[in-house]
């Protein structure tokens, strides 16, 4: 096999967020509902943990966002959680039972949780309650369940720091609750609603709370954005890479208030990665793609923003075409951290036969005339046919 590879040049990292239109207005939620977040799962669930309370615990059930009490456990400030057989089973420390079976719906939650009492998940602090859901490997799904309120204070400072203007922080959480909504379920098939991660928002519980971001969130309580009178999936980035993309050239559905917008605030963010064909070809073939030994990578189209929304991979047994937001979810958004880019290295290029000169802040096409000057001043043009171009 080939051991070649291709350079991405990135210009500027670019994210598909949410514009800012003069017909977007943030409106007050009716419900201070509870979401399920998910703290430990897939490979990283767990056998059995500790919970702690300063002033006992309340068993309960959740249903429809909302939390039951049941049995009252006052007298214990530690309690330990395990899957027993398939039941989540709950003990004191020394081992005496408490509850044979927590149940699917239940919920362990600090005696004082309607007074904003923390209860510690092997001595993680957090809001709300916790929830484990037996899985049949004998491992346990670990869920923090807490008010949609309380979730946006364990989340603003991850995505927008303490330390930024009052009114930012306030955009921010009126931002961050309305993705929430939007997204409630995302992980349906995992048993919660949100993870952690990037993937849904960063959240770090309690630990992650500040004052100034708490101010926030309580300034802005219940509060979304809406579009022509229905609330919209708030997206919002770290770095645009001067202009936002529209919602059909990233996905496939078109959306009003994600239109591509210019965004003159928009620091610079250059980067660049490396991809071996070898590893293009296992990627490709992980997200179901037989490309056989890929020969050549090019770009094929873009959008008026300047991103690549078709990436044409041709291999020895077929040639892919990777479009949009799926260029970066098959190669991975992690290392081709945005679709505006070039290509270099020794089998790359365009398909169209046209290639790109920057000067690190504006490009143009090589089909237009292009001319050279030596060190005596000497002006000459270029020969088209005979013009080659390399990144170094």
């Amino acid at each position: 096999m080939k051991h070649k590879k291709i350079t991405i040049i990135i210009i500027m990292l670019t994210i598909l967020v949410l514009p800012v239109f003069s017909n977007f207005r943030a409106h007050a939620a009716t419900e201070d509902d509870y979401l399920k977040i998910g703290l430990k799962y897939g490979s990283a669930s767990i056998k059995s943990c500790t919970l702690k309370s300063e002033n006992g615990f309340i068993l309960g059930t959740v249903e429809d966002r909302n939390f039951d009490e049941g049995k009252p456990l006052p007298a214990y400030d530690e309690i330990v959680v395990a899957n027993e057989s398939g039941n989540v089973v709950i003990r004191d420390p020394d081992g005496t039972l408490l509850s044979s079976d927590l149940g699917a719906s239940g919920c362990i939650m600090p005696d004082d949780y309607a007074e904003q009492g923390i209860i510690y998940y092997d001595g993680t602090p957090y809001r709300g309650g916790i929830m484990l859901l037996a899985k049949s490997d004998g491992t346990m799904t670990v869920i923090n369940y807490i008010t949609l309120e309380h979730y946006i204070y364990g989340v603003l400072n991850s995505e927008l720091g303490y330390s930024n203007p009052e009114e930012a922080l306030k955009a921010q959480a009126v931002a961050a609750r309305s993705f929430a909504e939007l997204n409630i379920g995302k992980h349906t098939s995992d048993g919660f609603d949100l993870c952690t991660g990037t993937h849904c928002q960063v959240y770090k519980g309690y630990s992650g709370e500040y004052e100034a971001t708490n101010d926030a969130t309580n300034d802005t309580k219940g509060e979304l954005i809406y579009y022509d009178g229905e609330p919209v999936t708030a997206f919002y980035f770290k770095n645009s890479g001067g202009h936002t993309q529209n919602s059909e050239d990233v996905w496939s559905g078109t959306l009003g208030y994600l239109r591509s917008v210019k965004d003159e605030y928009s620091p610079s963010y250059p980067w660049s990665t490396s991809l071996s064909f070898d590893s293009i070809q296992t990627k490709l073939e992980a997200a179901g793609f037989s490309p056989g030994e890929i020969e050549s990578v090019s770009i094929n189209q873009r959008n008026d923003t300047g991103a690549v929304s078709e990436l044409k991979i041709i291999g020895s047994g077929a040639t892919i075409y990777l479009k949009k937001e799926k260029i970066r979810s098959v190669l991975g958004a992690t290392i081709v951290k945005s679709n505006i880019f070039e290509l270099g290295g020794s089998d790359s290029g365009s398909s169209d036969g046209n290639w790109r000169i920057s000067n690190g802040s504006s490009m143009i096409n090589a089909d237009s005339d292009l001319y050279v000057i030596n060190g005596d001043g000497d002006i000459d043009k270029l020969d088209e046919d005979s013009s080659y171009g390399t990144n170094g």
